[in-house]
Parts: structure tokens; C-alpha cells; sequence
């Protein structure tokens, strides 16, 4: 990763934490609005329980697809989040694409990334429909093909799945001449080991050999061999710069 690119995403961080981090209540005021929770938490973390909550919905709708912008940025040129992508499929493979986005939410099929391509490149006929797919991340100069992206949470519910796999379907019918690369991206794994990943809504829908990317994966599939880590390492010195700049706040009083 370029010294250029390591500097943004630190920046990003430390401004994406220093603006969430702020409590609007006292210590004392929380211990009132949450009296129970202070038998098994400490002051600190009862700050953290109360901010809990918005900050991972932010996290999830501005710091990972920011990060993953960057990061993919480092390599490719045609890099954006929120992509539209609007194409003409064949009426067929429109057809096949829904019978199978039915049968895996109904549980009559199990997922199975070969034949349901298969099924889909092989549905033939002569009305085109023109489709439409937003991409949360699209690199189109990716390698060996345009890459599309759904960054979602660990433990996306059906209907997010089934939505997911319905734009990668599209996708890959979309750029079938151009080896599309069409994934669901977790952007980290809270089971620790991929092999230990268990969520049924995610098992019922996506392949998860091929349609799924679990933290590490996610990040070196955009940035190559060796990015989580360097992004581990961002972290840490994001953390030890904003501690900084809070101990020589509280010194300044």
C-alpha cells in the first residue's frame, strides 16, 4: 500500500472516530438512565454501551465503504461507491435469475454458484429488458474482471441476502463477456475463522465458497496479499494518535 494511501485512511479514521466519540451525558447522567447495566460495566464502557448503537450504523454506512474505496484506489482508477449500473439482459435470463433468487429464499434450492451460471448463461431469447444494480463498491478496471461489491454486516437478514444475490446474479448477466467478479463482502468476521462462519439467512442464499468474502478476504481481494494486516496496523496508530490528542486536551485543563 502507497505511504499516500496508508495517510488518507488514517485521516479518515481519526476524523471518523474524534466525530463519533463525543457523549452529549455525564457519567452520572447514563448511571441514572441505566442503573443495571453499571453492576456488570464499567464508567468507560457505559459510554461505549450508549454510543454503541449509532456508531456501528455509521461504521457501517460511511467507514467501511470509505476505507474500501481507498484502499481500492491504491491499484485501480475506476473505483466508486453508490455505482449505478444499468444494462440489457435477455427476458430468459431476467426469468431464470428470479426462479432461482424464489427457490433459495423458499429453501427448495440449495446455492450453488456453478449451475445456478450455468442455468443463466445458457436462458436464451431474442426480448432484452434493461436492468438496473447499484453497486455499494465497483471497480471496473479490476483483474481479471469489473468487480461488484455488496458491503454488508456479518448477519444480514433474508431479505438483504436474497436482494444481494439478486444484483450479483444481474451483474454477472450484466459483463457475462468479461469474467465479472460479483460478491457479498463482510468487512470483518465476528466468528474469528471463516470455517467457524455460521449465519443461516447468508448459507441459505450464497455460495459461500464463491460468493462470499469474510473480513481479511474482503480487503485483500481490493488492496492484494498482506492489506488486512497493514490496515491492523492503521488502526493501531489511528488509536495511539487520537489518545494523544485526548491526553493533551485533558492536560490543557
Amino acid at each position: 500500500m502507497r505511504k499516500e494511501t496508508r495517510s488518507k485512511i488514517k485521516r479518515f479514521m481519526i476524523e471518523f472516530a474524534k466525530e463519533l466519540t463525543s457523549v452529549p451525558f455525564t457519567v452520572d447522567e447514563l448511571k441514572k438512565a441505566f442503573p443495571f447495566h453499571s453492576l456488570f460495566f464499567p464508567e468507560e464502557a457505559l459510554i461505549s454501551f450508549k454510543q454503541q448503537r449509532s456508531i456501528v450504523t455509521k461504521m457501517g454506512m460511511t467507514l467501511y465503504p470509505k476505507i474500501a474505496e481507498l484502499v481500492a484506489k491504491d491499484r485501480y482508477e475506476d473505483v466508486n461507491l453508490d455505482h449505478e449500473i444499468i444494462g440489457e439482459v435477455e427476458v430468459a435470463k431476467i426469468n431464470v435469475i428470479d426462479r432461482i433468487i424464489n427457490d433459495l429464499r423458499a429453501g427448495r434450492i440449495r446455492p450453488n454458484f456453478n449451475e445456478e451460471t450455468k442455468s443463466i448463461l445458457s436462458a436464451k431469447s431474442v426480448e432484452k429488458r434493461k436492468v438496473r444494480i447499484i453497486a455499494d463498491l465497483f471497480v471496473g478496471d479490476f483483474k481479471p474482471g469489473p468487480l461488484f461489491m455488496e458491503i454488508k454486516s456479518p448477519r444480514p437478514n433474508l431479505d438483504v441476502c436474497a436482494e444481494s444475490k439478486k444484483k450479483m446474479l444481474f451483474f454477472r448477466a450484466i459483463f457475462a463477456d468479461k469474467e465479472p467478479q460479483a460478491f457479498l463482502a463482510f468487512p470483518y468476521n465476528p466468528f474469528v475463522h471463516r470455517k467457524n462462519y455460521k449465519h443461516s439467512f447468508t448459507e441459505r442464499i450464497m455460495d459461500l465458497d464463491h460468493e462470499v468474502l469474510i473480513g481479511e478476504e474482503m480487503w485483500n481481494k481490493l488492496g492484494g496479499k498482506g492489506t488486512y494486516d497493514e490496515l491492523l496496523t492503521i488502526i493501531e496508530e489511528a488509536k495511539e494518535e487520537i489518545e494523544r490528542s485526548r491526553s493533551k486536551t485533558l492536560d490543557e485543563f
